[in-house]
């Protein structure tokens, strides 16, 4: 990573994260589809019934493997979290977050205020297998090969992976390079290692958090748009997933 000279923009901090194997997955489901499109334009459909059926589940399981595989991600920029689940996306800023760690998924746990409850938002795009999990519970993260199951493999940026690089970047970010800190990272499996650099991170901007009666002054009751937490519904990949399995249903009981 190039050695910074100016402060750069908020959009300049702007990192993607998810894992490999959702991504190759859509991938090669899209190689099937267009596999089968051309064999049916070659070979030609039995009935336009059985071209209708074929049609619609092709339709179905590309919405699901969009909305499902590919959409997921955690993107993260300098005021804080935008965690992109399948039909929800949480806008969540770096000072109220209170921990990142993990379960079956990366689990951001943050609250509004002080004095507010602890709530979860867990990053479906970064899941933790079944296998990496009994390590962590062991407390034995494993050897310097990261394990996380099949799509264990780390994506980051616009589609430029290097667990290593990312690691030695995050490192040189906060100015100093710490051996001991890059290997521990790279013992972890990646879900478990990108949890903890986040967690850093606001572990960082929370220190940086003004004491309780000194946050900026509300308007009309509203919290600043920088403070708040904000969630919305995902309509378009809802739309992507239950319009196909409606036509499906019509389609193989007409």
């Amino acid at each position: 990573m190039p050695a910074r000279t100016t402060a750069p923009p908020a959009s300049a901090d702007r990192e993607v994260l998810r894992l490999a194997g959702p991504v190759a997955i859509w991938w090669i489901w899209l190689a099937f589809v267009a596999a089968n499109v051309v064999d049916f334009a070659v070979q030609g459909l039995s009935s336009a019934r059985f071209g209708a059926v074929v049609s619609a589940v092709l339709l179905f399981v590309t919405g699901l493997a969009y909305t499902l595989a590919l959409r997921p991600r955690v993107i993260t920029d300098g005021a804080g979290l935008t965690v992109v689940n399948p039909f929800r996306t949480h806008r969540v800023p770096w000072r109220l977050i209170e921990s990142v760690d993990t379960g079956d998924w990366v689990r951001v746990r943050y609250a509004a205020s002080a004095d507010a409850e602890v709530r979860t938002v867990h990053c479906w795009a970064l899941y933790v297998s079944a296998r990496a999990r009994r390590k962590i519970a062991r407390g034995n993260p494993g050897s310097r090969r990261r394990s996380g199951g099949f799509g264990g493999g780390f994506v980051g940026g616009f589609g430029r992976a290097s667990q290593a690089a990312e690691t030695v970047g995050y490192a040189s970010s906060e100015g100093s390079r710490l051996p001991e800190e890059a290997r521990r990272l790279a013992a972890m499996p990646v879900a478990k290692a990108l949890a903890s650099r986040l967690d850093t991170r606001a572990a960082r901007e929370r220190a940086r958090r003004p004491p309780q009666g000194q946050e900026p002054a509300q308007a009309n009751g509203q919290v600043p748009p920088a403070t708040a937490v904000t969630a919305s519904w995902a309509w378009p990949e809802l739309a992507a997933v239950v319009i196909p399995a409606l036509i499906l249903l019509i389609v193989v009981l007409a």
